[in-house]
């Protein structure tokens, strides 16, 4: 008989109950969409969309992409898709990729920062006033095999060649990481000399031709994030805001290759008058390695059909730069070492004092006005962050308004208590 009688109000209060558990589901649903718009909306608006983007692939190679490395047809279609799309923007990425063999030459600048504590400055460094000595590590010479030859040895008196280019050692990086062919064209076998200091900033140079030097640049910042200094150096609508010298930045084409990080990318750069704009295009490529806690950031001059030069603007062909950025701690915690590498050809001869007007006025002003874009970015995001923390809510009221919402077991409870009610009527 209880059996009986409990089929029976089951079936008589289905529709009720189908009913609370619709509301129920709607509420929670409901619920959960605006949950997700708010940290989406939070999230573009503190990192940035691309910022977003970043995230959204590093949460879909380690939560998503592990269960769907089976479904290979999918993959292969998909990066068919990518690959048609980057051939028709005119830009061959697999021939034109920027080799990770390009970071090798920065493991003397991370063996430089790791020996900060013990530098000791050359007779060279000290007659200049510098900082730090980059010249007795970086001019170090070694035979074939990686043998390190003394500084006090002359390496003309050695039977067997020694040059810098034999200490190079390959540097393992994260197998994600897709390989390139284009390599940096550097002159490693000749010597650095000390240039100038001023401030935070220590600068050296090597001659790469005649006249036309490439230089080096580091400097320690200790109340800036290493993951706030690469946004900067990476966000190109971020650096229209703060750097005053480009006219123009845009991006070309983006390499469709999950993990390359690489971009082709256009920029005219603001001469002082008397003097034509300059204009480059690049490809530039970073890399970031948790393992070793380091962070990579590669350029290199590259050509393009849709932005051929342009008359009135000397355009820039002889192009490349290195960075590496070392944090001291964490990549999100205050403090980091950099060093800079950095080599143009301005394309028409221009007097040494101009020259050396720009490296050493320009170039500390502009790393200057880069670390308070940093300053400025981080402050902007922790107020953001602040912003989007007060604007969220409790969502209960708004997607329960009908009581009925509240819970499927009270509208059970409630229609009961009618039913109750008006059967004592009846009686």
């Amino acid at each position: 008989m209880l059996l009986n009688r409990f089929v029976s109000a089951i079936k008589n209060q289905s529709r009720e109950t189908l009913r609370a558990w619709s509301y129920q589901c709607e509420s929670i649903f409901a619920q959960r969409s605006r949950r997700l718009q708010q940290l989406l909306t939070f999230y573009q608006t503190v990192y940035g969309t691309q910022g977003l983007k970043q995230l959204w692939r590093v949460y879909y190679r380690n939560q998503i992409q592990p269960p769907l490395r089976g479904m290979m047809l999918s993959a292969v279609g998909i990066m068919g898709l990518n690959m048609k799309r980057a051939t028709n923007d005119g830009f061959d990425w697999a021939k034109e990729r920027l080799s990770l063999a390009n970071f090798d030459l920065c493991q003397r600048d991370i063996d430089f920062i790791n020996t900060l504590p013990v530098n000791q400055l050359c007779d060279q460094c000290k007659s200049k006033k510098m900082k730090y000595c980059y010249c007795s590590l970086g001019n170090q010479r070694c035979k074939k095999g990686g043998i390190l030859v003394p500084n006090k040895v002359d390496p003309k008196t050695l039977k067997e060649e020694a040059s810098i280019s034999n200490c190079h050692k390959s540097m393992d990086y994260e197998s994600r990481a897709p390989g390139g062919q284009i390599r940096i064209q550097a002159q490693e076998d000749r010597n650095w000399e000390p240039y100038f200091s001023k401030n935070e900033f220590s600068i050296w140079r090597r001659e790469e031709r005649s006249s036309l030097y490439s230089y080096k640049v580091y400097a320690r910042f200790d109340d800036i994030t290493a993951d706030d200094f690469l946004h900067v150096q990476t966000d190109l609508d971020y650096r229209r805001q703060w750097d005053d010298t480009a006219l123009r930045l845009e991006l070309i084409s983006e390499d469709p290759v999950p993990n390359s990080n690489s971009h082709l990318i256009y920029w005219e750069m603001q001469w002082p008058r008397l003097f034509a704009n300059r204009d480059y295009v690049y490809c530039r490529r970073y890399h970031k390695d948790d393992n070793k806690k380091l962070i990579f950031i590669c350029s290199r001059a590259a050509k393009h059909t849709t932005y051929p030069a342009i008359s009135g603007k000397v355009r820039v062909t002889d192009y490349w730069s290195l960075m590496v950025i070392k944090p001291f701690r964490g990549f999100h915690e205050p403090g980091l070492h950099f060093v800079l590498t950095y080599y143009d050809d301005p394309g028409i001869p221009i007097p040494q004092n101009i020259k050396s007007w720009v490296t050493q006025k320009q170039m500390p002003e502009f790393l200057t006005k880069m670390y308070v874009a940093t300053k400025n970015y981080a402050c902007s995001r922790a107020i953001k962050m602040k912003d989007m923390f007060n604007s969220f809510t409790i969502i209960n009221d708004e997607y329960t308004a009908n009581e009925q919402r509240g819970s499927w077991l009270g509208s059970l409870s409630r229609h009961r208590r009618k039913m109750n009610n008006g059967s004592e009527v009846d009686r």
